[in-house]
């Protein structure tokens, strides 16, 4: 979906500092997003090392990715999140991932 509407992972990824509600709406969508990963681990579906903030990690590498043509977009798009994808499944004896990054 970002390589056709780039509108999402725009506005999420933006800083909206004197748009009203904006805070409010971001941290109840991150709050409902950390609430989604922990029932993931809690089942066993997510490594246990996997931070939300991880999810902004893919958006920006997508957003890079999303800038080529249509065609190689939405291939590279494809295979960048089918690697995330696998490296997010709990495995025995997987390293765990380097530290979260932290927004600038």
């Amino acid at each position: 979906m970002q390589v056709q509407d780039r509108g999402f992972s725009a506005a999420f990824l933006s800083h909206f500092p004197d748009a009203p509600d904006v805070h409010r709406d971001r941290a109840r969508a991150e709050a409902c997003l950390a609430q989604l990963v922990q029932r993931a681990k809690d089942t066993g579906q997510l490594r246990k090392d996997f931070d939300p903030s991880d999810v902004t990690l893919l958006l920006l590498a997508n957003n890079g990715v999303v800038r080529e043509s249509p065609a190689a977009s939405m291939a590279a798009s494809r295979r960048l999140l089918a690697y995330f994808l696998q490296s997010c499944l709990p495995t025995d004896g997987t390293p765990p991932a380097p530290a979260r990054a932290t927004p600038p």
